[in-house]
């Protein structure tokens, strides 16, 4: 398995997970020209793109989710309106899509149907962001898994520093809004184990963190859990990032 995070933030989302011919496109809050360059600069192309997955029908997420056909795109039901029982994901079963087995989490965001994934072949990813909280039923489906693709969005001190009205700093600090850097990495010092390879952290906020200060958080709370891993990236919202089993 391999996987390429194309765009993390804010201003747009969308993340392709390949293997064995069979690819995924994990929502698109980028253009179809930004989708395609940076598909092209991977080696690969829209022909590669088998199933499109929406997390949530937030605009950062779904802005161009509809260049696709229809029959290509899955979300769970609320998301996409008049989607059908076919193209439906239901949070807390598996499916098989090509080559993956599909687990679709529920997740807590102030969006009408959030969710995340457990993604497997022969390897295990997670995707989950745009989560308030991480539910105790969720880390059981979490442990040990190969890769993580968890939200790091913000550190709760610059986001009370940020000029934002009060209302939305407390709608990104609820139970619907986003992974501050202390919860992301106390939930992977519970979450990662001897099959754990890579974690990358995803929507950062780019007024109320830094790529330095997610990393600083993660491994002073790692240390404080006598963790030693070091195999932790950061997402960005212009350069592609990628893991897995890929050749640079």
């Amino acid at each position: 398995m391999e996987f390429h995070v194309l765009a993390s933030g804010s201003k747009g989302n969308a993340t392709f997970v390949y293997e064995d011919g069979c690819g995924i496109l994990i929502d698109c809050g980028i253009t179809r020209k930004q989708l395609l360059y940076k598909l092209e600069q991977l080696g690969f192309n829209d022909s590669d793109i088998t199933y499109v997955f929406l997390t949530h029908d937030h605009y950062d997420h779904n802005k161009n989710i509809h260049i696709f056909d229809t029959d290509k795109i899955f979300s769970a039901k609320k998301n996409i309106e008049n989607l059908d029982e076919y193209h439906t994901l239901i949070p807390y079963t598996h499916r098989q899509f090509g080559v993956f087995d599909v687990l679709t989490l529920k997740t807590s965001h102030d969006a009408s149907d959030p969710i995340g994934f457990v993604i497997s072949t022969d390897e295990q990813l997670l995707y989950m962001t745009d989560t308030g909280y991480v539910s105790q039923k969720n880390r059981q489906y979490m442990k040990n898994l190969d890769y993580y693709i968890i939200e790091s969005n913000h550190d709760i001190e610059m986001l009370m520093a940020t000029k934002r009205p009060m209302f939305l700093k407390n709608r990104i600090l609820n139970d619907v809004g986003h992974l501050n850097n202390e919860y992301s990495a106390q939930l992977m010092s519970e979450m990662i184990g001897e099959n754990t390879k890579e974690i990358i952290l995803a929507h950062l906020s780019q007024e109320a963190n830094t790529k330095e200060k997610a990393i600083e958080t993660y491994k002073q709370v790692f240390k404080e859990h006598n963790i030693q891993f070091d195999q932790i990236k950061v997402a960005s919202q212009v350069d592609v990032i990628s893991g897995g089993k890929y050749e640079d």
